[in-house]
């Protein structure tokens, strides 16, 4: 009994020496993958995938089981259809995601600037000594039709300004101003932007007064 155990290990040796010699490097079966060489590296598992051996030579060399060919085993279609599956779904569920973020990064982007907005009138409702907001919105509309009468006024002095360097054709009618002759009139829209109680007509010469 005891010779044929020892016959058994040497077979079970000389297997792993050839398969050592003669196999690849593969992915490591779980012996292999818990254990190291005897310089306390990871150990190699080396087999022969086309071959009638079913185990990797260190396990050949123990008589041990070993799952070589199942750590080894190259995915079915099924497999890989199943892979491609999942990417698209990650890829998907990551769109998603990124959009989400977008518009939430978006959305905190007009808080940030309402509340910015808010902040500024509160400081100005408090430097304009007012109690609310309904007061701020008056006195702030107040001020827009003042800067819009201001600068109605701005545009009418500057239109004077231009008409007034215009200089008078020749031969035209002793009392005509500003390049027109008064007797022959002048565009309705002139006289909507000067009216004749406008400040402007006191500063002209017309020989015969203000037109009507």
């Amino acid at each position: 009994m005891s010779s044929e155990r020892s016959r058994k290990r040497k077979e079970c040796i000389a297997l792993g020496i050839h398969i050592e010699r003669h196999g690849d490097e593969m992915a490591p079966c779980t012996r292999c993958e818990k254990s190291v060489d005897f310089e306390g590296r990871p150990r190699r598992c080396v087999a022969i995938p086309d071959s009638k051996y079913n185990r990797c030579a260190e396990c050949s060399r123990q008589g041990k089981p070993c799952d070589y060919r199942e750590r080894n085993q190259m995915p079915t279609l099924s497999d890989w259809a199943s892979i491609e599956k999942q990417k698209e779904r990650f890829e998907e569920e990551e769109e998603r995601a990124a959009a989400q973020a977008q518009e939430a990064m978006a959305r905190v982007a007009r808080i940030r600037k309402q509340k910015r907005l808010l902040l500024a009138r509160e400081k100005k409702m408090i430097l304009a000594g007012l109690n609310s907001l309904d007061e701020l919105d008056a006195a702030e509309e107040l001020e827009r039709k003042e800067k819009e009468e201001q600068e109605e006024k701005e545009r009418r002095e500057a239109e004077v300004a231009r008409l007034a360097a215009l200089p008078a054709p020749t031969g035209s009618n002793p009392g005509s101003v500003l390049g027109f002759d008064p007797a022959l009139g002048l565009d309705p829209a002139f006289f909507e932007a000067f009216p004749p109680n406008h400040e402007m007509w006191a500063t002209l010469d017309f020989g015969d007064g203000t037109p009507e």
